[in-house]
């Protein structure tokens, strides 16, 4: 249906006569106003067309656009004065995002002009844009560890179209030698099942039940039941360890995808509401956002809506027991390490109750359990509280 609204305006010597006309078209009025023989009346943009047909005797013109034809009304007749805004604003934009200098404060020259050489190399230069601040972040991180013997602490701060670094320069001291003797124990339960050692002595087996605290490679060296040496000992040791996790999933599933079609929109912020300068065309979207003026707490929004459909996705019991499976390891993984796996995975119990799924998921993992205690000079530590 058709929502183009305008006011049009009519002499009308007799109001009545005038009205029957319009009831016998079957024209529907959405609001009248009549003063001293003139008539405005608010009537959809189709039903106008219709009277200057039928109608002819009278003389109807459009008075004033509605809704989003209004604001294309003022669009269009102000469009020379908004281009050059829009220009003006990208024009401004770009100048107050411009680096006229980038200064290194430091009195070494050489440091100075490394800096700039490699802040050079990642486009922070004279002439160029200015970057975030992430992405400042990141150049600071990047030569922190390009230059780790030289460059200590590293800071940036944007002072209009200035970029100031401040650097302090990395004093090579002599590192006293940690001469502390440690053991590796286990930090929890488990059944070991790998052993990588680098120096110490090994103090458990292959296939071997350890309890948290148990001495795994010990830094007490022993020769005929005598203590020859105290090192600290290095090396990993992995184990099969045991979890369990509950996990609900329902029969029912609702998400929402992109369709791919998008629109754009102008909002207007304060810093506390948004206003949309055209209405929301989609009945479910995803939105973002990108500033394009900003003036103290005020800022004008480029906002890209992102039409999104409702799926409605259901799952029979052995998909939804899969889900829950993969659910409970990821619920698992996410308290292991990088070289940690799952190697098995068996329900405990299942139960099905409101249009749901329950699982009890016993999960056995392979992983690295062994951390360092450091040896206290006088107590033998080398005691394995091992089953």
């Amino acid at each position: 249906m058709n929502k183009h609204y305008c006011w049009i305006k009519c002499k009308v010597n007799n109001y009545y006569k005038f009205i029957n006309k319009v009831n016998r078209l079957n024209i529907r009025l959405e609001q009248i106003i009549y003063n001293d023989k003139t008539i405005y009346i608010k009537i959809n943009e189709s039903d106008y067309k219709k009277l200057k047909k039928y109608l002819i005797s009278y003389n109807f013109y459009k008075y004033k656009e509605l809704g989003i034809y209004k604001v294309k009304e003022i669009i269009n007749k102000y469009k020379i004065y908004i281009i050059s805004l829009i220009l003006g604003l990208g024009l401004f934009l770009y100048v107050s995002n411009l680096i006229i200098d980038v200064k290194v404060i430091h009195e070494d020259k050489e440091l100075r002009e490394l800096i700039l050489d490699e802040l050079d190399t990642y486009g922070v230069k004279k002439l160029s844009l200015k970057k975030n601040y992430k992405t400042m972040q990141g150049i600071k991180e990047k030569i922190l560890d390009k230059y780790p013997d030289k460059i200590d602490w590293l800071e940036f701060e944007i002072k209009g179209m200035n970029v100031y670094v401040r650097v302090e320069e990395r004093i090579i001291t002599k590192i006293e030698k940690d001469d502390r003797k440690c053991n590796i124990v286990a930090r929890k339960e488990g059944m070991v099942s790998n052993i990588k050692l680098i120096s110490g002595v090994v103090n458990v087996g292959l296939y071997e039940n350890v309890k948290e605290g148990s001495v795994l490679i010990s830094g007490i060296v022993t020769q005929n039941n005598n203590e020859v040496a105290r090192v600290c000992a290095k090396g990993e040791v992995y184990a099969n360890t045991w979890y369990k996790a509950s996990v609900t999933i329902p029969f029912e599933h609702i998400e929402y995808k992109k369709t791919g079609r998008k629109k754009y929109n102008i909002i207007f912020s304060d810093g506390i509401k948004k206003n949309r300068l055209l209405k929301n065309r989609f009945n479910s979207f995803e939105s973002s956002y990108k500033t394009i003026l900003k003036v103290f707490d005020y800022r004008v929004l480029l906002e890209k809506e992102y039409e999104t459909k409702r799926i409605v996705k259901k799952y029979n019991e052995s998909e939804a027991l899969e889900l829950a499976l993969k659910k409970a390891e990821d619920n698992v993984l996410k308290s292991l390490n990088a070289k940690d796996s799952i190697i098995d995975k068996k329900v405990l119990k299942k139960s099905i109750n409101d249009s749901k799924i329950y699982v009890e998921v016993f999960v056995i993992a392979n992983e690295q359990i062994g951390i360092t205690s450091y040896i206290e000079e006088g107590i033998d530590n080398n005691d394995n509280t091992n089953n």
